[in-house]
């Protein structure tokens, strides 16, 4: 038995990678034999295994539409009962389809023991021991799917060999045409592409020879599918349009096989890809009545994970040829379709094999959108029109950041948010919402303060102002530097400059910024002008969207405070000593409820919680925000504390109609580069159910925090002041002092969701 490393990530970007990752199996129904308690067992068998043999069946059908949960459930009913009937074969056969399941979905809901890899390398031990050499090969033709994932490349075609050489004496077409595809696809990421391409010949005859007309169709669209990679990885121009011809072959191939079979559903995929590759070629006419063609199939049979596809498709065309209006509408139908299926794509795109995120994959539909209606509004002169499409265009990306927030999460938490936003007028005349619209052409930035509504055009290419975002974070935290000045100017120069005038009519003390991308990971009070920090010019807030942040008046009067701290070394992490210091200053602005070490547990931090309504939560402990939700965490006296658990503590208390008004996370910190890792962070306010969170990019010393903590405390408690207000202060008195000028210790502090 043979499993190597995990080395990479790897995961299909379309949904339908559900269905063509290979067929569910279903086990053969045996003979009874045998008389009397002997008969009577074996009849039971009979039994559970007719049982089984439904399940999987149900499951396969729900794969097949992508309702990936409810597979799932029908593959662990059937695990169950082959476990408790003792057939190892069936359990072998189920564990292999559920892995095959879990290679592309999310391990929200799934326990830790229930990794593809260890019901692999079960499935596979039970298939040595019982000498199911068939059983075997489709194991390993699985787990080399998940070796690929991995960036495995050579291990997964040793698996694939192995399934492949069994394949090959057992007749099975289908098999060793998907595990030649997998190798073909191996062998392109891996760079070896004269390899690639044998496989991918050697697999076209498999198919050719499969019985099912059905399955030739869908293994033809696997196979066009890696000539698609293998065309992204060809090493000139040349081997590109071979790999491209080869792919529309196998596409047309499809077409001809599924109307063989009639099978339109299949027909809907494969025309689309053919679709999409003449759009690669530019031919956008011929492109554009395919995709309505594939659009067409796709409704009949109620595919909405095609649907969005083709109609995105049909919408790029109606642009490709001048068609912006008719362009518009397709798109706008898209993201319908879309937010139709977003909760199955979540589950494709949550899943920790993959890079490809719900923003790289469906993002662009939304950005895409957005920059037509912009672009549409600079040639409206009516300006009530105008403003309409501005709206629209934000609302348009507001959609994206609820979306990306959710699969992040893999729950609707953003829908909790209080839908009866403000103006930003009514909630403060002397703020500005700063909306940073980064498209692959130019930068948009749409300005709101009281007087409305303003659109600024910044002649920045979105790459460009993410590669300077991204630099601008390397070198500010580094305090023996000063190399983030030049960055920090770029930044400024393209963000802030623009926007000077807007700013300076309107009386503008406070901006709050939506960020987008890596501009999610920077301190924008750090931004440089050349002479001065953005922090004194402005007060500075960041929300995770316009429309999730929660601008409702604070509905619980009491000003109740809970401090909970770890200044103890506990599990792995240093000590904090300086958190004593903190409830101590934050003692001199508060009456806090204190659970300190060995009284900070969870069970203690629930029936606090139970006990009490608290405007204000101080956790000062060791934290991080990572890629992953479920891994993000705060460290408790006995554990961990996820945000699940925040959300479980805190947002009891809004539906009670006494939100936290802020949450502070003291000494956690957020993994530069890390785009999920900042949704995270700005979305703990939304998941935890608080009016706004306080806390920092990077973990700073025990006595700058101290300090920053009971100078923001000091002025937050002085009447009429704002939390941005109050933040500004204590970064200003940090920056003063000698030992903190550096940004590094004051600028990693920032307030996520209502500033007020």
């Amino acid at each position: 038995m043979t499993m190597k490393t995990q080395t990479g990530n790897y995961a299909n970007s379309l949904l339908i990678g559900l269905v063509l990752m290979g067929a569910l199996l279903l086990p053969a129904l045996g003979q009874a034999a045998g008389c009397g308690a002997t008969t009577a067992i074996l009849i039971l068998k009979e039994l559970k295994r007719a049982d089984v043999s439904g399940l999987l069946s149900q499951a396969a059908e729900c794969q097949a539409k992508g309702q990936v949960n409810l597979a799932q459930n029908a593959l662990q009913n059937a695990l169950a009962l082959a476990q408790a009937s003792g057939d190892r074969r069936t359990e072998a056969l189920v564990k292999n389809n559920l892995a095959s399941l879990w290679i592309l979905a999310s391990s929200k809901y799934r326990a830790p023991t229930e990794q593809p890899d260890l019901y692999l390398l079960d499935g596979l031990k039970i298939a040595e021991e019982l000498g199911d050499k068939s059983l075997e090969s489709s194991i390993r033709s699985n787990l080399g799917n998940l070796l690929v994932g991995w960036g495995n490349y050579e291990d997964a075609v040793w698996n694939f060999k192995q399934a492949v050489e069994q394949a090959d004496k057992d007749r099975n077409q289908g098999l060793a045409a998907r595990c030649r595809i997998g190798m073909a696809t191996a062998a392109a990421f891996h760079g070896s592409m004269s390899l690639a391409a044998d496989y991918a010949g050697a697999a076209e005859a498999n198919i050719a020879k499969a019985e099912n007309g059905r399955d030739r169709a869908l293994l033809y669209i696997k196979l066009g599918d890696a000539y698609s990679r293998m065309m992204d990885s060809a090493v000139d121009r040349e081997q590109r349009g071979v790999y491209l011809a080869k792919g529309g072959e196998q596409y047309r191939q499809s077409v001809i096989e599924a109307r063989k079979a009639g099978d339109e559903a299949s027909q809907a995929y494969s025309i689309g890809f053919l679709a999409g590759l003449y759009e690669t070629e530019g031919r956008y006419a011929e492109a554009l009545q395919l995709s309505r063609a594939a659009l067409r199939l796709a409704q009949k049979h109620d595919l909405y994970d095609a649907m969005y596809q083709w109609q995105w498709l049909v919408g790029r065309m109606h642009n490709q040829l001048g068609e912006r209006d008719r362009a518009i509408d397709a798109y706008k139908t898209a993201v319908d379709n879309l937010t139709s299926i977003r909760g199955d794509l979540a589950i494709v795109y949550g899943n920790v094999n993959s890079p490809t995120t719900f923003r790289d994959s469906v993002g662009p539909i939304y950005y895409e959108l957005a920059d037509l209606l912009l672009r549409k509004a600079d040639e409206t002169q009516d300006e009530t029109a105008r403003t309409a499409l501005l709206v629209e265009a934000r609302e348009t990306v507001e959609a994206l950041k609820g979306a990306e927030l959710s699969d992040y999460f893999q729950d609707d938490c953003v829908n909790m948010v209080n839908a009866g936003a403000k103006g930003i007028g009514q909630m403060s005349p002397t703020a500005a919402i700063v909306y940073i619209i980064p498209l692959e052409s130019r930068l948009e930035l749409l300005v709101e303060t009281k007087s409305g509504l303003k659109k600024v055009t910044v002649d920045v290419p979105s790459r460009r102002l993410m590669d300077q975002a991204l630099l601008f974070r390397h070198h500010v935290e580094r305090r023996t530097t000063y190399f983030f000045k030049g960055h920090g100017e770029a930044l400024y120069a393209w963000i802030i400059e623009p926007i000077k005038k807007i700013l300076e009519t309107d009386g503008v003390d406070t901006l709050v910024f939506v960020p987008d991308g890596a501009l999610r990971n920077v301190p924008m009070a750090a931004l440089f002008d050349g002479e001065k920090y953005l922090l004194e010019q402005y007060a500075v807030g960041v929300a995770p969207g316009l429309s999730l942040i929660e601008s409702q008046e604070a509905t619980s009067p009491n000003s109740r405070f809970l401090f909970s701290g770890l200044a103890a070394e506990r599990h792995g992490f240093p000590g904090l000593p300086a958190v004593v210091q903190e409830a101590e200053l934050i003692s001199k602005s508060f009456a806090p409820t204190q659970l300190m070490d060995g009284t900070f547990l969870k069970d203690d931090l629930e029936n606090t919680f139970m006990r009490n309504d608290y405007r204000y939560v101080h956790i000062a402990s060791h934290g991080q925000f990572s890629g992953q939700a479920d891994s993000t965490f705060v460290l408790t006296y006995d554990g961990f504390l996820t945000l699940d658990d925040l959300e479980n503590l805190i947002r009891p208390s809004s539906y009670r109609g006494a939100p936290v008004e802020l949450l502070t996370l003291s000494a956690c910190q957020t993994a530069a580069g890390d785009d999920k890792a900042a949704l995270g962070l700005a979305g703990v306010a939304i998941k935890a159910g608080c009016r706004a969170a306080l806390a920092s990019l990077w973990f700073v010393s025990d006595q700058a925090s101290a300090l920053m903590v009971d100078e923001f405390y000091r002025a937050l408690a002085k009447p009429g002041a704002t939390k941005a207000k109050a933040l500004q202060h204590a970064q200003t008195v940090l920056r003063n002092d000698p030992r903190f000028r550096h940004p590094r210790y004051w600028a990693p502090y920032i307030m996520i969701g209502n500033w007020l």
